[in-house]
């Protein structure tokens, strides 16, 4: 049998079988990219931060939102858990915002949202010839959205659970008990055995991820207490929402007002420069024309807690946010 290739034979083949070895080829590229892809490390929940922009505020495009945000990233303000910073801008998106937001949430996206606490132009109303409006950005927003805002206050809100989850590590006492590395490294451990983390695979690299999350509880119990003082000193505050949830009975509703925002700037004195990161426009009259103006402005400019679907004890990273914007635009704190 003469099996010898000659250029007659090769160009045969090519002409009848070009289509079967394309075909292939590609079978084989599809392949192996659905392979690479399925046994790639993801990027979870925990591991990523996404900060969302209202669409009433003015485009992050329109302020210095960038610049701050990297730098925040660069210098570590956050865990060593966080991989990845994101943002989604709402007041880009036009008529769609909506539904991007709920794009966003529904694959788990959304850790802040920043949302003025001014009155919402499309609950305006007219009484005695005075423009009035029913509510707020927040109040609409929180209103609409109850499902997806933490709350902030109460024994089983945000801020109670971050008390007890640091207290498990503190002895029963964030503010004064001694740490408990060896719950810290125990409980390290058995997470990244039943998350099947690829990071720590030798037992070198476990004990170094051991040291980075000590620092973590230490980073959030820090935090968590800087964050008391500023409140105390008033360059941030609560904000307390009325929600009022129908029951789908005439008139009947449930009550669900509570603490679900934090006003990062109640004075603009001390607080006004985070317009440089979150602004709206603010109208104003022009007292030498009497003319309608509007001006940048952050003047209670909120931040709220999305729930999320993060892994317990991981969504503290929200703490730390509000604490660098604290201190990256409280005059009283960079003028000492």
């Amino acid at each position: 049998m003469d099996a010898k290739i000659t250029k007659q034979r090769l160009s045969r083949m090519l002409s009848y079988d070009w289509l079967k070895i394309v075909g292939l080829a590609a079978a084989l590229i599809i392949v192996w990219t659905l392979v690479f892809t399925m046994s790639a490390t993801r990027i979870t929940s925990a591991q990523q931060f996404t900060v969302i922009n209202h669409m009433n505020n003015l485009s992050f495009s329109n302020t210095k939102f960038n610049s701050t945000y990297n730098d925040m990233f660069e210098k570590g303000n956050l865990s060593y858990e966080v991989l990845e910073t994101n943002y989604t801008d709402l007041a880009t998106s036009g008529e769609y915002a909506w539904q991007v937001l709920e794009a966003r949430l529904a694959v788990g996206e959304g850790d802040v949202m920043f949302v003025a606490d001014t009155p919402d132009k499309s609950t305006a109303y007219e009484e005695d010839g005075v423009t009035k409006y029913k509510k707020s950005y927040l109040e609409t927003f929180v209103g609409s959205r109850w499902g997806n805002v933490a709350r902030l206050d109460g024994e089983n809100g945000y801020f109670a659970k971050m008390e007890a989850y640091l207290n498990a590590y503190y002895h029963g006492d964030y503010q004064n008990g001694v740490i408990d590395e060896a719950k810290i490294k125990a409980d390290f451990r058995a997470r990244i055995k039943a998350n099947k983390d690829k990071r720590y695979k030798k037992e070198s690299q476990i004990q170094a991820g051991e040291q980075l999350d000590i620092e973590r509880i230490q980073k959030y119990r820090d935090g968590l207490v800087k964050f008391n003082g500023y409140l105390q000193k008033g360059y941030i505050e609560f904000t307390e929402v009325e929600v009022l949830l129908s029951t789908g009975v005439a008139e009947e509703t449930v009550d669900k007002t509570g603490v679900y925002a934090i006003n990062l700037c109640p004075d603009v004195e001390t607080m006004g420069n985070l317009k440089d990161t979150a602004a709206y426009l603010q109208s104003y009259i022009d007292e030498a024309t009497g003319e309608e103006k509007y001006k940048s402005s952050a003047e209670n400019m909120n931040i709220l807690f999305f729930k999320t679907d993060v892994e317990e004890g991981f969504e503290y990273e929200n703490v730390l946010y509000v604490n660098y914007l604290v201190e990256t635009y409280c005059t009283e704190l960079n003028n000492k």
